[in-house]
This record gives structure tokens, sequence and C-alpha cells, in this order.
């Protein structure tokens, strides 16, 4: 091997390390900027509250201090009328300066008495204020916000052009752990890099989770759309794609949401190749079914039909080699292997191989392709992860049944070669793989 043949690549990381530098300070000052405006919001939501605190705290204030006043003055007119007729005593008739006591007075003696006692009850009011939450680091840092960060690193462009040497594949199991607050399927899992992926669980879920391998929450994004799939690109973008609608969405490095591409079909799986374009499978609503490739920025640049074919996930082997995992007619589930001018190469159902035996029907679901060329698929009903080669014939079972793993539906590839695994009980397993330098 020739060392020097890796100076374009040595040049290319140069390039992107430069470029790097300057997105990271921009984020920093964006970053700086949010923190600002939040201090502000916060500050302005503050002092309305206060504001709106101080004005109910007022003419509550004015309120009571009407009624004490009335009923000050209710209680200084009976003193006065009781002393005056304590002052006539000898004499027959009463004299009152209000007429509204005079009446009870002169009516009804138990009604003089019990108002009387009802002037003589004097309610104690009083104001305090009850504090919120205690304030403390946590209690402001929830409210205020947080600092977060995640970085998107893809494989090194020596692993991903060599293939001198084929490495022994065999997988492992590495950590597993359960995804929070929910025991929905995961459909849709993106590593970012070697220990980071996201992670959307429960079909119908707006949410994408980041966990680290030990089941960490990093970050958390809601988007307006039912996430279908995830695909992490080379700049450290995320696609995101969604049966509702006909379009595709970015997430950048800030988290923040942009349409990606506006399609004529609702989209499916996608794949990111080296050279960062991407490959997305689905419908339009004429029942067309077809594999469009999208340029880095978005841009359609040729689409495929591939009808009667139905396309759920998708890889790429080649250039001019893809596969997928297809719903057919009549109910029928494989996995097809098919070239750039919709030529099918190959058919995998789990019963066409030898050596094979499924005890129920192959139901292919996530799909993936290692830096071989290697497809390695999810088979929801048996209980199981098939590794086929590059023609897409059967080579091992990755993943048997009995090792923990209920109706696997989504994989992901991260950049050291671990296998990450997704079941319909919000459980992710992550595995190794093999080993890119071997």
């Amino acid at each position: 091997m020739e060392f020097v043949n890796f100076v374009p690549v040595l040049q290319y990381s140069v390039e992107e390390l430069v470029t790097q530098k300057s997105k990271l300070c921009d984020s920093a000052r964006v970053t700086t900027s949010d923190i600002i405006n939040r201090a502000a919001l916060l500050h302005d939501a503050i002092d309305k509250v206060k504001e709106s605190l101080l004005l109910k705290t007022k003419r509550f204030m004015d309120s009571e201090l009407k009624k004490m006043e009335f009923h000050e003055g209710e209680l200084k007119t009976w003193i006065s009328s009781l002393s005056s007729q304590n002052d006539v005593s000898n004499q027959n008739v009463v004299e009152v300066k209000d007429e509204s006591i005079g009446k009870i007075q002169n009516g009804d003696r138990k009604l003089s008495f019990a108002r009387l006692q009802q002037l003589c009850e004097i309610q104690h009011i009083s104001l305090y204020f009850k504090s919120g939450e205690i304030v403390n680091e946590s209690f402001v840092n929830s409210l205020f916000g947080s600092v977060q960060n995640f970085s998107i690193t893809p494989p090194s462009p020596i692993r991903k052009n060599r293939r001198d040497t084929f490495p022994t594949i065999g997988v492992e199991l590495k950590t597993k752990f359960k995804c929070k607050g929910t025991t929905g399927n995961i459909h849709a899992i993106a590593p970012i890099s070697e220990n980071e992926a996201w992670i959307c669980c429960g079909w119908g879920s707006k949410e994408m989770v980041l966990y680290n391998l030990d089941g960490e929450v990093l970050v958390s994004v809601t988007l307006d759309i039912p996430i279908d799939h995830i695909v992490s690109t080379r700049s450290g973008n995320v696609l995101v794609s969604s049966y509702n609608g006909n379009s595709i969405w970015c997430l950048d490095e800030q988290l923040t949401a942009t349409k990606f591409a506006t399609l004529s079909f609702v989209p499916r799986g996608m794949a990111v190749t080296d050279s960062n374009e991407i490959y997305v499978c689905g419908v339009e609503r004429n029942r067309r079914h077809l594999i469009a490739k999208f340029a880095a920025d978005g841009t359609l640049l040729s689409d495929i039909t591939i009808s009667p074919h139905d396309p759920h996930r998708i890889g790429v082997i080649s250039e001019d080699k893809l596969c997928f995992s297809d719903y057919s007619k009549n109910n029928q589930r494989q996995l097809v292997i098919m070239d750039s001018s919709c030529k099918v190469l190959h058919t995998y159902n789990g019963k066409n191989e030898p050596n094979i035996e499924l005890e129920n029907p192959f139901y292919p679901l996530g799909t993936q392709v290692d830096q071989y060329g290697n497809i390695i698929v999810a088979d929801w009903n048996n209980d199981r992860v098939h590794l086929l080669d590059t023609s897409g014939h059967f080579s091992q079972f990755l993943v048997k049944s009995g090792c923990g793993i209920e109706r696997p539906c989504s994989l992901g590839l991260d950049r050291d070669g671990k296998l990450w695994v997704g079941n319909a009980t919000g459980h992710v397993h992550v595995f190794s793989y093999c080993n890119w330098l071997t």
C-alpha cells in the first residue's frame, strides 16, 4: 500500500477541518445571541408577571379597605345611636340618626341583636406572597434553557474507500437500553458518531431523540410532522422523511428544521452515499412507486419507476446497484436488488436460499448496506437480522431468534462498525459488527 495515495484525502480533510472551524465559530455566535435573547425574554416575562401581581395586590387591598371603611362607619353609627338611646333612656321615643338602624331598633329586637352580633365579628384579612419554585441552579437552568451540543462524525474517506481487505463479520452484544417514556416500535435509527444516534420511537411520533450508548437522552427535537425515517449526511445535517406530506425536512447543527425538498410523492426510506447524494423511495398519489436521487442541496437529480414493487427502506450497494425492502402485491415481502435501469438482479425472501429455516414468512423492515456492499436486513416476523452478500444471497444470521430482540424493525451502522438494532418494544441493542481497519 502506497501511503502517498492518501494525500488527496488528507488535503480534503484539511479543507473540511477549516470549514468546521468556521461553522463552530458561527454556531457559537448564534448560541451566544440566543442566550442573550432568552435572558431578555425572561426579564420581560418576569416584569409582566410582577406588574400583574402588584396590580392584583393593589386591587384586592383597595376593595377590602373599602369594605372595612363601610364596616367602620356602620359601627360608629350604631355606637352613636346606642349612646344617644342611653342618654334618653327615661324617654319612650328612641332618637336615631340612621334611618335603617332606627327601623331595625323600632321593629324587631332579635334583628337588632343579630345585626350587632354581625358587626362585632371582624374578618381578619391578610396578604402574603407565595413564592414559586425554589430558585436554585437546577430550576433556573430548566427555566432558562441549556447549551447542548452533538457531533456528527462520518466514516473516514480512507475507511470508506479501502476494500483491499475484508473483515471477519460477526456480532457481539455491546449494550442495550430502552427508549424513554414509550413502548412503541423504533422505526428510525440514525447513528451520527461512534456512540450517539438519533432515534424515533412510536409510530406517529413527531419527536426524535439523540441517545448515547448508555441510553442517556442528550437532545430531543419535536417537529411538525410524524416521522418515518431519519438519516445523517456527511455535511453534519440530519434528514427526516414523513408519511404525512410530500417533503423531506433537514435538521442542521443548530437543531433548526427547514424544508430540504418538496416532492411529488410521499417519501419513505432514505440512504446517503459517500458523495452525499440522497436516495429516497416512496409512492405517488396515483400509486406510482419510485426511487429518486437528490443532490446534497435538495435538487432532484433523477427518479426511476419501480412499480409494482412497493419499497419501504432502501440501501445503496454501489453506483449502479440498489436494494430495498419490498411490500409487493399479494402481501408478499421480499428484498429486491435492482440496477440503475430498473432491472431486478435478485430477490431474497428467506426461502429461495439453501440452509435457511424460517418459522414464519420473511418480513423485511430496516435495511442497511455496509462499506463492502453487504446487505443487512431486519426480519420482523422471525426475530432475526439477516446478512446478505452484495448479490443478495444469504451469508448468515447476525441476530437469531432467542437473543432477546422481539420483532426487529430498524437498523443503523455507526462509524466504528457497530450495528444498532431497534425493535417493536422500544428497546435498542447495539452489537459489534466488524472492524473497518482489519
